[in-house]
């Protein structure tokens, strides 16, 4: 079983038309670092979007077609006790004055673990493919657009949608997140009824974007309203300014 109960999402926009080398800089040696002090955060990465990403999205509706930066932190039980000190700690680190960048955010909020897929020619268990070194993601947001079929469409995607997206070249696995009423309400979360899904890309976000943009938008249906699908790149450290 996966030790992993909820992924915490942080969606934002592109910070200027200068790149956002400082900030990733800041937040790939400063701030995510500090976050392992935590021992209910299991993982954590970041991706970014790229122009060529951006040419190959499946969907990114209104407000998502600004999305350039992706952060997910895995986290687990107690969830409120881990989020608690995830934003304690942002918040001393802020005191200390080391919080001085800020992206236009677009999506904040702890979601919960619904599904772990792993590809059958990856040779690893669902439970790690996040561990496992990847290229980038490609990352799906919907949100229901008709309640009563909602559930259906869901069970399609798990039953057919997910296994022929696993058999693509370049995916090698995926994990389902959704928002949870059971999660105390926090002003910064975003609200909805969201699910996310991170499929883990081992070749060229971009190349796999564009094998997956038709098997995605055949398997949408009226039941459910795409927001965005699109390919992010893996953030490597010292190589900042290629975003």
């Amino acid at each position: 079983m996966s030790r992993v109960d909820f992924g915490y999402f942080s969606m934002s926009r592109q910070g200027n038309d200068d790149g956002d080398r400082d900030y990733l800089r800041w937040h790939q040696l400063d701030h995510m670092p500090e976050q392992w002090r935590i021992s209910g955060i299991l993982w954590g990465q970041r991706w970014a979007s790229t122009p060529r990403c951006r040419s190959v999205r499946a969907a990114e509706e209104g407000k998502w077609a600004a999305l350039g930066h992706v952060v997910s932190y895995l986290m687990r039980e107690p969830i409120e006790q881990t989020l608690d000190e995830f934003y304690s700690l942002a918040a001393h680190l802020r005191d200390e004055g080391r919080f001085p960048f800020m992206l236009p955010s677009l999506f904040q909020g702890a979601l919960r673990l619904l599904e772990t897929h792993a590809a059958p020619r990856a040779l690893v268990s669902p439970e790690v493919v996040p561990f496992r070194p990847n290229r980038g993601v490609y990352v799906t947001v919907d949100e229901p657009a008709d309640p009563e079929a909602w559930d259906a469409y869901q069970q399609g995607v798990h039953t057919e949608t997910l296994p022929e997206i696993l058999a693509v070249p370049g995916v090698a696995g995926a994990w389902v997140f959704a928002t949870t009423p059971t999660l105390r309400p926090r002003e910064i979360y975003t609200p909805g009824r969201n699910r996310v899904t991170i499929y883990y890309l081992d070749d060229e976000p971009a190349d796999v974007g564009e094998r997956l943009a038709d098997p995605l938008r055949r398997s949408w249906t009226a039941a459910t309203r795409p927001l965005l699908a699109a390919p992010f790149e893996s953030m490597t450290k010292w190589d900042w300014d290629r975003f």
